[in-house]
């Protein structure tokens, strides 16, 4: 019952608006004979119109389709001589948006911030450059905007809004059979959304907006897939410091002559040189197991042995392995000493800092894949670890030291009562 009384109270809601963006129109002198007749023969278009943007901006109907809102007649409203339009073919969609969004002295009655080149980029886009060529699947403005319930990408219910981008590109990306004839993989959605891809479960889970979508990879309205060489450019527009190292390190110039898509190749959650793109839209959270020569890491996929790729990951893996052997022993050292009673404070504040970004130091220095310096980073980061651990030790043997004065005093005091009462026996 309370949903059927809330489902009215919308349906009240919608036509009102309906008659209000009717009165307006009628406060200017023309009644809008589009709104007043759509909203019986087509009522979902007219509710949804006026929730979108362009009504809100006090655009109607013929602002896009033309005509004259003010005839009462179906035959002069709709006449062609009059302006009307209709409905665009979906190749004359861009350019029919395009009217007033690629016009920077219009848009910048309502808006002055919005760019205006949209349409521009669109017919440099793979979907502009396929529409050119006559195909009518592609995508146009419509397709990911909507149509008449034209949000803005900010608002939560808008098709573009962020955390809608991944299923607003799936809608298409995802049809096997709709992308039969394109030969390209329909599973981008399916490994985004995957739980393990650190990308999709920030933007999709914990809602952080700052996490990356199809469009911020892909491109908006220029979309294009980055190619194997490109991958690294992208990666570093947030992963910066990571990304420099990798494009002045000796794997940049191989990954290039192989075709394999940088970044996104080793944190791929299958990485293979059989496919090397098969799960890049998985990406997945690195550990330090990654760099290494055992049969799970990345590195033994190029390398073999005793090359000077596989002596690097060898060296690299063997000192994270030391460097995580003496952190879990660090872990567990102030703890035992701290349920022993001795204030530890200032080591565990060292080690979940000091340690921490020396260690995060560390992860990043791997994508230099230079010894050197990797090993540069590594002494820094043990030297802090060991910093600890001295503390841990020397608050171990304090405890030690007090452990046995109690035992001696304790000691002490019982002998003293076994004299005192001898003594008092005899008395």
């Amino acid at each position: 019952m309370k949903i059927n009384t809330i489902k009215k109270q919308t349906a009240v809601f919608s036509l009102l608006c309906g008659l209000f963006l009717i009165a307006i129109t009628a406060t200017a002198g023309d009644v809008d004979n589009c709104i007043e007749c759509h909203s019986v023969l087509h009522e979902e278009i007219t509710e949804t119109f006026v929730q979108g943007v362009h009504a809100k901006s006090n655009l109607s109907c013929v602002d896009c389709h033309g005509g004259d809102a003010s005839k009462e007649d179906e035959d002069e409203a709709m006449d062609p001589k009059r302006g009307f339009v209709g409905v665009p073919a979906h190749a004359d969609q861009p350019n029919f948006c395009g009217k007033c969004h690629s016009d920077p002295v219009y848009m910048g009655n309502y808006n002055a911030s919005l760019p205006t080149d949209q349409v521009d980029k669109y017919w440099t886009s793979e979907h502009g450059l396929l529409l050119k060529k006559g195909d009518n699947k592609v995508a146009v403005c419509t397709g990911c905007h909507g149509v008449h319930g034209i949000l803005p990408p900010d608002l939560p219910k808008s098709k573009v809004f962020p955390v809608n981008v991944p299923a607003t590109c799936g809608a298409c990306h995802s049809d096997e059979e709709y992308m039969a004839e394109y030969d390209i993989p329909t599973h981008q959605y399916a490994q985004y959304v995957d739980s393990s891809n650190v990308h999709g479960f920030a933007l999709l889970h914990k809602r952080d907006l700052s996490a990356p979508a199809c469009n911020d990879c892909h491109g908006n309205h220029g979309a294009h897939p980055p190619g194997s060489e490109s991958v690294a450019l992208v990666c570093v527009q947030c992963h910066s410091f990571n990304g420099k190292l990798y494009l002045n390190s000796p794997h940049k110039e191989a990954f290039e002559g192989f075709e394999v898509p940088a970044c996104a190749f080793c944190h791929q959650i299958r990485p293979t040189l059989d496919d090397p793109h098969g799960s890049i839209h998985t990406i997945v959270s690195p550990t330090h197991k990654l760099a290494g020569t055992d049969e799970k890491a990345v590195c033994s996929q190029c390398h073999a042995e005793d090359e000077v790729g596989w002596n690097t990951a060898s060296a690299i893996s063997s000192w994270r392995d030391s460097l995580e052997y003496n952190l879990e022993a660090a872990h567990k050292l102030l703890e035992d000493v701290e349920q022993r009673g001795f204030e530890i404070s200032d080591a565990k504040w060292a080690l979940e800092n000091d340690v921490k970004q020396a260690k995060m130091k560390l992860r990043t220095m791997t994508h230099s894949f230079n010894m050197e310096k990797y090993q540069e980073s590594y002494m820094f980061a043990d030297s802090v670890l060991q910093a600890v651990l001295n503390e841990g030790y020397n608050a171990e043997a304090e405890l030690g030291g007090r452990y046995v004065y109690y035992v001696v005093i304790t000691i002490f005091i019982l002998l003293f009562a076994v004299l005192l009462a001898v003594k008092i026996k005899s008395l």
